[in-house]
């Protein structure tokens, strides 16, 4: 792969949407063959220029860069240095498995689609050789631009790890499992997860369906439910606990579909996780470029000691696993996070026990739900009685909210890591290496200042929700914010940032 020269994208590449474009056109014409030739010449001309396309691109892989050529009347050249990759992703839908196909995406540093090289579609083969050559690459264990620096020698390399003599860890180092998801760990997250919403998706469109029958028919079926002696409560009661066990198994089912065969790996600096039955992806991406480790719980899991973890990275896109480079474990056991923690952060130490927010702070959590509640629920309740005073429900719904979001709040600063924790029903607890962080944001609005409370946002690299310490003490805050560009480790990551930026000018000037 390195070094053979330019390369082409399979042939099959600007066809592989055909089939799909196909039943899209017969949707549209209903079958009207005007509208079926007028579709297939589109069909036509689209797969000439995509032709086209396909025969002028070009990718190539040398010593230090991913360089891509292609445009039918604008020529374009791109080159992407090997040590500005951040994630290296492979998915194969089913179309691309039919054929032996696989699409690969590489993610470089920076925000939104531009960051991202796309290549749909290569061989298998050629996917997995490709992300090897990408991800798998040994680490430089000298810093050609040596620094001094009155804080004393760095030892993060230019990579971002630790310096020293010998190989490359990642070319001594086997690859190794990290964890894997049986079907049934996978199912059970699905019932207690995200995946539930998926059967109420279901349910709203057999609900279409229901009204796009014809006028008698659905006269009938409403006249057939409306009639009690036909349908009596306790035969829909019934129907309603027969339909709990189906709601489980979709819900079940989406789980292991989505995520069958789950399987994180490592070898040296690099994780690599492979998931999905159908469409099978692959992502993979450096350790020493994780930003933030991300724990959600629901309630339902909470009860059952079960989390789900998302690792953002610093890159812009990550498609392949949905948004933002990310790479998400979707269930696991707490008795596991430790572990995959001590993976992922290695000097990151166990979950410490957060400091709670302050009683100001439960006001605050209350006022902004129930004050909205308010205004809707008591109008609604004058102006439409008697049915609009249910919307009174808000009112003891919204006080629910609000304790429950008050005691959800929490942080740490422990080991040179900030933990940050929010939510009610869903929470979310972020660990945050102190030497990821890029900046800190101190918010405090007129009510918060009353209160002596204040908002603490923790920037860090790549596109996602931003860590946030909410509604902590104001004056904790400013310690919290002034001590996190202080540490030891803020400076030295700095540093190797700023080494790793000038090799790659160098590099650029070299060329």
């Amino acid at each position: 792969m390195v070094g053979s020269g330019p390369r082409r994208l399979h042939v099959l590449s600007p066809v592989l949407d055909v089939a799909r474009f196909g039943l899209f056109a017969l949707i549209v014409s209903g079958g009207n063959p005007v509208g079926l030739t007028l579709l297939g010449l589109l069909a036509v001309l689209t797969t000439a220029v995509r032709y086209v396309a396909w025969s002028r691109f070009t990718y190539e892989v040398d010593a230090t860069s991913l360089v891509t050529e292609g445009g039918i009347l604008n020529r374009t050249r791109r080159v992407v240095p090997l040590d500005r990759v951040q994630q290296v992703d492979l998915q194969r839908k089913l179309r691309h498995r039919a054929f032996g196909l696989a699409v690969v995406r590489i993610d470089t540093a920076g925000a939104g689609n531009d960051h991202e090289v796309t290549l749909d579609a290569l061989t298998a083969a050629e996917a997995e050789e490709l992300r090897a050559a990408l991800s798998d690459r040994p680490t430089p264990t000298a810093d050609p631009l040596p620094e001094v620096d009155r804080a004393g020698p760095d030892p993060i390399g230019p990579s971002g790890v630790a310096a020293g003599g010998g190989a490359s860890p990642t070319a001594a180092e086997p690859e190794r499992e990290v964890l894997a998801l049986s079907p049934g760990r996978l199912a059970l997250g699905g019932v207690t997860g995200s995946k539930l919403a998926m059967v109420f998706v279901a349910a709203g469109a057999l609900f279409g369906l229901v009204n796009d029958l014809p006028g008698g028919l659905r006269n009938q079926a409403a006249d057939s439910l409306a009639d009690g002696a036909r349908f009596p409560l306790a035969t829909v009661a019934v129907l309603a606990l027969l339909a709990v066990p189906v709601v489980l198994a979709v819900a079940a089912g989406a789980a292991v579909l989505a995520d069958g065969g789950f399987r994180l790996t490592r070898r040296g600096d690099g994780l690599h996780v492979s998931r999905g039955l159908l469409d099978q992806r692959q992502a993979s991406l450096a350790i020493h470029r994780v930003q933030v480790v991300r724990i959600h719980q629901n309630v339902l899991r909470r009860m059952l000691g079960l989390v789900s973890v998302t690792l953002q990275s610093a890159g812009g896109s990550g498609q392949v696993e949905k948004q933002d480079s990310q790479v998400t474990v979707p269930v696991l056991s707490s008795s596991q996070l430790n572990a995959l923690l001590g993976e992922v952060l290695p000097d990151a130490p166990p979950l410490p026990r957060l400091q709670p927010a302050p009683p100001a702070a439960r006001r605050r959590a209350w006022v902004r739900r129930v004050v909205p509640s308010l205004l809707v629920g008591v109008p609604v309740a004058l102006l439409v009685p008697p049915v609009g005073l249910l919307a009174l429900l808000l009112i003891p719904v919204a006080m629910v909210g609000g304790e429950l979001a008050y005691r959800g709040l929490g942080w740490a600063s422990v080991d040179e890591h900030l933990v940050a924790r929010r939510g009610g029903l869903t929470r979310e607890t972020s660990l945050v290496p102190v030497a990821k962080v890029q900046s800190t944001g101190l918010v405090s609005s007129p009510l918060q200042r009353r209160a002596r409370l204040a908002t603490l946002r923790i920037d860090v690299a790549g596109r996602g929700r931003t860590p946030t310490v909410l509604d902590a003490d104001a004056e904790a805050m400013v310690r919290l914010r002034d001590e996190t560009g202080e540490t030891t480790a803020a400076r030295r990551d700095e540093r190797a940032v700023r080494r790793r930026a000038a090799r790659g000018i160098a590099a650029e000037v070299a060329r």
